[in-house]
């Protein structure tokens, strides 16, 4: 009889190193991506702060050259009419945001409002508030209440 020699099978597969190399580098990747995913994430929920706050000061500068000041009281929202007869602008409801009342800034003639983050918060930022100031003559200033939030998300 004829036997074939036998032969062994070549081993087909990945190492334990080779597989633990690639987890290190998945890892690696997902610890840099995810937080600026989150990054991102909020930055286009501000975006939408930013976008309100750019109305109200456009119907802030149409009240004051209507009737020589500006509103410093309750904005119109869709579920208030608002203090301040003839303010064309009615604030839509915001998904991630409350916007606050307007109110007199430092100098005069100036305002001042503020859009406070709302539920869920972001873990990285926690519940932030956004100042918007703005006074004639000196470009608006937008700050915020947490650092890592003006580093982060101002423009």
């Amino acid at each position: 009889m004829n036997q074939r020699p036998h032969r062994r099978k070549a081993q087909a597969g990945f190492t334990l190193i080779e597989l633990l190399v690639v987890v290190l580098i998945i890892g690696i990747l997902a610890a840099i991506a995810v937080p600026q995913y989150f990054k991102v994430v909020e930055k286009g929920k501000f975006s939408e702060a930013t976008a309100t706050l750019d109305s109200i000061r456009g119907a802030q500068e149409r009240y004051m050259a209507a009737n020589g000041n500006y509103c410093t009281a309750a904005l119109p929202t869709q579920s208030s009419p608002g203090t301040c007869a003839g303010f064309d602008l009615t604030i839509p409801s915001l998904s991630h945001f409350t916007v606050g009342a307007a109110a007199a800034g430092a100098g005069s003639p100036s305002w001042t409002i503020s859009l406070t983050r709302s539920t869920p918060l972001p873990a990285q930022y926690g519940a932030y508030v956004v100042t918007y100031d703005v006074e004639p003559g000196v470009p608006p200033t937008i700050t915020c209440s947490q650092s890592q939030c003006t580093t982060d998300l101002l423009p």
